[in-house]
């Protein structure tokens, strides 16, 4: 019966500790698209921030004023070209009440004023809101699309404070 006994307690013993091994900790969330396009865009280039720095008010002394142009880059793999030759990309999000081309600054608490965001093609021509940047030649493999932004002033007065905002990005093939 001691061996029973044993028994009985071992099996309770290990139960508690497959009990244990059981509890959730935390979470892993997975996420993606499985798409049938001629290139995926990297994962370095989906969620990215590009930090346009610390501006002085003063830079801006007229309207149309710019900072400095900060580069950023949208990075295309596995690209195939003998399907399509050209990919261009269209950033859309909030246009700023003055100046529909620029990308207004997010409407917080305290935020800086008379100012938006330009971005521009690493040529230099602007790209507005909600308009498709001109095509970019793919190759076959690797692609990295560069692109500049900076601060452009809208109103002769510039308030100072926070000049965050946020683009999306919609690339496509031709």
């Amino acid at each position: 019966m001691s061996s029973r006994k044993a028994l009985v307690s071992l099996a309770l013993v290990l139960s508690a500790y497959g009990s244990a091994a059981m509890a959730s900790d935390g979470t892993v969330k997975f996420s993606g698209d499985i798409v049938d396009t001629p290139c995926v865009v990297s994962t370095d280039s989906v969620d990215q921030t590009v930090s346009l720095g610390k501006v002085k008010a003063s830079t801006f002394a007229k309207v149309k004023d710019t900072s400095a142009d900060q580069g950023f880059t949208i990075k295309l793999e596995e690209c195939d070209n003998a399907v399509k030759k050209t990919a261009s990309v269209m950033f859309t999000g909030s246009q700023d009440s003055t100046d529909n081309t620029l990308l207004a600054i997010s409407n917080v608490s305290g935020a800086a004023t008379g100012v938006g965001i330009e971005i521009l093609s690493n040529a230099g021509t602007v790209i507005p809101m909600g308009t498709a940047s001109a095509d970019n030649s793919l190759q076959t493999g690797e692609n990295v699309l560069n692109f500049k932004a900076h601060y452009k002033s809208t109103l002769a007065s510039v308030g100072v404070g926070p000049a965050n905002s946020q683009a999306d990005f919609q690339v496509t093939y031709k």
